[in-house]
């Protein structure tokens, strides 16, 4: 008989749902065979697959040995060096300035460490503010940025977290602002709705009546006859929104060759892509992340975008 005290991860869930996590490596049919069989019990009670789990309930599994070390998850965290830039950390969040040309997370093996998702995971590990032994949950990223695209990514400590950052996201409850800089003269608001579909090949997006809805919200910061500075609102978040948006309102991002061939002089400024900055997050939550209501999160890196806008300007000015 093996004994498993639930924690807080694994609270408010039913049974089933947990038994496929913590058996990572058995099959539904098993883990449902076994609770038909009473292989296991809750608080000395028979284990039914609807019950729900609380944090401190004891699990106490009959099967063998053997049985058990074949089904559980096996993962072992394999730490790495982390080079990240927290902007705000609480017992449930932590919040990262992600620096241009840093992955959010590993598209292939070889990114392994050379991404946030894993040196994220790392830090929270070495610094004991998650259990690395927690075999149901590992820390995750509820928001992605482009490779090339700085700015705050968004990651979470706990299931709890995990689960109310998925679903304030879905709702439209947390609220994040771009920075970038565009050629065209941008001296309103305005609003690009349209549908676009992804070009897996090419990793572009174009319209299509039948792709997924973009919503994106466009303000005016600071502009002179030639470039413009833009705030950002994103109400729905597909890949390359912002940056094929600008594009097909023929006000491109500079530095982006992927949808626009700019006629800036990229070496002068420095430039080899899209000048984008995930720079703001507020927060309209409800319930457990309520806390968060009314704070504004904002990148470190705003300041050298802003730097940038200067010298731009200032020889768009003098030509």
């Amino acid at each position: 008989m093996i004994e498993v005290k639930i924690g807080k991860n694994d609270s408010n869930q039913r049974f089933d749902r947990f038994l496929r996590k913590y058996f990572k490596n058995a099959s539904l049919s098993v883990i449902q065979k076994n609770i038909r069989k009473k292989n296991f019990k809750i608080n000395d009670k028979r284990a039914k697959k609807d019950d729900l789990i609380c944090e401190g309930d004891l699990v106490k599994m009959y099967i063998k040995d053997e049985d058990y070390n074949k089904w559980v998850n096996t993962r072992k965290f394999k730490d790495c060096d982390f080079n990240i830039d927290i902007v705000y950390e609480d017992d449930n969040i932590v919040v990262i300035d992600k620096k241009k040309g840093v992955l959010s997370h590993a598209a292939s093996p070889k990114d392994y460490g050379n991404n946030i998702v894993d040196q994220m995971t790392s830090y929270l590990y070495k610094t004991n503010k998650v259990d690395s032994r927690d075999l149901t949950f590992k820390p995750s990223i509820v928001n992605r940025l482009d490779r090339n695209t700085a700015g705050l990514i968004i990651g979470a400590k706990n299931a709890r977290a995990l689960r109310e950052l998925n679903k304030a996201i879905k709702n439209s409850q947390i609220h994040k602002y771009y920075l970038t800089i565009v050629e065209g003269k941008v001296d309103k608001d305005f609003t690009i709705d349209t549908n676009i579909i992804k070009n897996e090949n090419k990793n572009i997006v174009k319209s299509n009546e039948d792709g997924k809805r973009i919503i994106t919200k466009f303000h005016p910061l600071d502009i002179n006859d030639k470039y413009s500075l833009l705030e950002c609102k994103l109400i729905t978040g597909r890949t390359h929104q912002i940056r094929y948006s600008l594009f097909k309102n023929d006000t491109p991002i500079i530095g982006d060759r992927k949808y626009f061939k700019s006629g800036i002089d990229y070496r002068k400024y420095g430039l080899d892509s899209q000048v984008l900055l995930a720079y703001k997050l507020s927060f309209n939550t409800k319930g457990f992340l309520s806390y968060l209501n009314n704070k504004e999160i904002k990148s470190n890196q705003t300041k050298d975008l802003l730097k940038l806008k200067e010298k731009v300007f200032n020889e768009s000015y003098t030509r």
